[in-house]
């Protein structure tokens, strides 16, 4: 047994204390992923566990088609269950690399979870890893991103495996010239127009100064270290200050925000931030620290307006980011903005009015808020978005759990309009 295998199934012992009922990998039909399918195969057949195979077709090039059956027929000989899952539409001219690496991803998650698996792997190895450091280094990243790629962590639902960080590509190609494995050369991995390719032309040259590629790789874990430490503090701070409103705004009173320091304000932000929004997209690093810098009293990022108070911090949805109004039938359960609203009655949802003010209401959330003449609501935050301190008169609830309670409320001609504030659930 070579030392990659050796060390291939100690990792997976380390990241599976329990083996899985089935798991899936993406094969592009390079030596990386087919040396990583293969590993797995082996792994599988041990372990008594089901291996998916998913291969994404960009469509990037006229050859793409027929390399991904030629994967498939290779899997097939290995006994693999493989798909071919292609990337359809009209392809963008600039950004290439960046698109289709979102398109593979998105594909991918897609196809695992019609297949109700929870772990797929990824076939990144240690230069991998370098290429991913000076690219993020060359573009100003903080932490997180000079951090590189883990080799666990999360896309939504799904938990991304990367077991061969820490092997060599010579590792790698030894392997599938031992097992008599062909591969597949992508002649986009030579093409300098990719910024990933520079990086490799440019990694001799930093080798001979000394800064291999094992040298970054001991540097990211000692980065991730830190990372690790930094985020225990970050979420102690948002458990024990931050207040998170059901009716869709946080606080962070004016002691505990002056107390923290400055990096703790700086991630906090960064996580509330697109909870309150409801927006997916990642806030930049830049921008925050540009906002804290300023030391103005209130500003809009990212789709939030954020009030530095006498009191304290108020972040709040950007008023001036309106949701058209929506019809609401009676019994029904709809997605308004970050909410999800039910009531008994049909009625239409919309903004608040200018002139109508509501006591119950801060003003700041007012214009952001689903607005009606019901008069008796029940507001509820979801367990999935809760991330702090909360009012105790307010229930926490799944989605679940507030569609079978207004459904038992409809039947019995209940007479409450529900506002269910849950920015984690896509529209």
């Amino acid at each position: 047994m070579s030392f990659l295998e050796k060390g291939f199934d100690l990792k997976l012992a380390e990241l599976f204390p329990e083996n899985p009922e089935k798991v899936s990998v993406a094969v592009s039909g390079g030596a990386d992923s087919l040396c990583l399918t293969h590993l797995l195969k082996k792994w599988a057949d041990q372990n008594g566990v089901q291996l998916y195979a998913f291969t994404v077709d960009h469509g990037l090039r006229s050859e793409s088609a027929r390399e991904a059956k030629s994967v498939h027929q290779q899997l097939k000989k290995f006994g693999i269950w493989h798909q071919i899952l292609v990337w359809r539409g009209k392809k963008p001219k600039t950004h290439v690399e960046e698109s289709a690496r979102l398109a593979r991803y998105d594909l991918l998650q897609q196809a695992c979870q019609k297949k109700k698996i929870d772990f797929l792997f990824l076939a990144h190895h240690e230069e991998d890893q370098t290429e991913t450091f000076w690219a993020r280094l060359s573009h100003k990243s903080g932490l997180d991103g000079l951090c590189a790629m883990q080799e666990k962590s999360h896309l939504g639902r799904l938990t991304l495996l990367r077991p061969l960080l820490s092997f060599s590509k010579k590792e790698i190609l030894d392997y599938l010239k031992k097992n008599e494995i062909s591969w597949v050369e992508d002649p986009m991995n030579y093409n300098p127009v990719y910024e990933r390719v520079l990086w490799r032309n440019r990694q001799k040259d930093l080798s001979q100064m000394g800064l291999t590629p094992k040298i970054i790789g001991t540097l990211t874990k000692r980065l991730v270290r830190v990372k690790q430490t930094i985020d225990f503090y970050t979420e102690s701070f948002i458990k024990n200050s931050v207040l998170l409103s059901p009716v869709g705004y946080a606080f962070i009173g004016k002691m505990a925000w002056e107390m923290a320091p400055r990096e703790i304000r700086l991630r906090a932000l960064l996580h509330l931030l697109p909870l309150i929004s409801g927006q997916d997209k990642i806030v930049s690093l830049e921008s925050v620290e540009k906002l804290l810098e300023s030391q103005r009293t209130s500003a809009t990022l990212a789709g939030c307006q954020i009030l530095f108070h006498k009191k304290g911090i108020f972040i709040a949805r950007e008023m001036r980011r309106v949701t058209p109004p929506k019809k609401l039938k009676a019994g029904e359960c709809v997605r308004w903005d970050r909410f999800y609203v039910a009531s008994p009655v049909s009625l239409s949802l919309s903004h608040q009015p200018p002139k109508k003010r509501n006591k119950d209401l801060p003003y700041l959330v007012q214009k952001t808020f689903p607005y009606t003449n019901y008069s008796k609501v029940h507001y509820s935050i979801d367990l999935d978005c809760f991330c702090g301190l909360y009012f105790p008169e307010v229930a926490v609830l799944t989605q679940k759990e507030l569609e079978k309670k207004v459904r038992l409320d409809y039947k019995k001609g209940g007479k409450t309009l529900f506002i269910h504030f849950n920015p984690r659930i896509q529209k």
